[in-house]
């Protein structure tokens, strides 16, 4: 009688853990379903504002384009303006001092900073790292990390070498430029120089075989990436 209470007793302990393993593995398996179902609430949540921010930097990739064309078209027109004063400078062209003046007047440094807005708020988040295409946000990365980066170096130089233009040569006209007096025989010498043609093809030269060779390899790395984040959204949207 003893022996059979106590393997009924043996039995009903083996039914009661094997019921509670059950219930263990049971809480386990729910809990670890919902951890993957909020993980997988949450990529979706990624991915969604992941392609708005995709057409954020779309967007304003566009408008520096269309600023850069600005820019181009700007610097294309100092570099006739600098062509014009050497011209002057080494007497090619007939004196006019009004001409001159306005010339000098109007030399500038027509520089690009691009939009950082948008790509700055995805990477803070984390997002761009979690793309499903890591070929897309590695080609945002080059336009702003390389490309954008550069420019700004470049860009930097260019005002620079304006400054110093301006207050080593430009400085000496800038009475002429106002009003207060004519040229006279010192600012005519200074005008037909070897220093100031020197510092105006220093100019020149940073213009066209730097900067606009800066400002066209980043225009066209726009235009691909640009590209590459509209065809993404096309697929991913349709």
């Amino acid at each position: 009688m003893a022996s059979t209470t106590k393997k009924i007793r043996k039995f009903s302990l083996k039914k009661i853990l094997a019921r509670g393993g059950i219930e263990f593995l049971a809480v386990l398996f729910g809990i670890t379903i919902s951890l993957w179902v909020e993980d997988q609430r949450q990529e979706r949540d990624i991915q969604k504002k992941l392609i708005e921010d995709y057409k954020n930097i779309s967007i304003e990739i566009q408008s520096d384009v269309e600023n850069i064309n600005r820019i181009i078209a700007s610097v294309e027109n100092q570099k006739i303006l600098l062509k014009k004063i050497i011209s002057y400078s080494d007497k090619k062209l007939q004196f006019d001092e009004n001409d001159i003046l306005t010339s000098i007047q109007r030399v500038t440094a027509p520089t690009f900073f691009g939009s950082l807005t948008s790509y700055k708020a995805s990477v803070s988040s984390g997002r761009l790292n979690f793309s499903t295409d890591m070929a897309i946000s590695n080609e945002i990365s080059l336009l702003y990390e390389h490309f954008y980066k550069r420019l700004d170096t470049n860009s930097n130089l260019y005002d620079l070498r304006l400054q110093k233009l301006k207050s080593d040569y430009f400085i000496d006209f800038y009475s002429l430029v106002h009003g207060t007096k004519t040229f006279d025989k010192n600012t005519l010498n200074i005008l037909y120089s070897d220093k100031l043609q020197n510092a105006l093809y220093w100019i020149l030269d940073y213009v066209e075989n730097f900067y606009l060779k800066r400002l066209g390899d980043t225009k066209e790395q726009m235009k691909i990436t640009k590209r590459s984040i509209d065809n993404y959204l096309q697929k991913k949207l349709s």
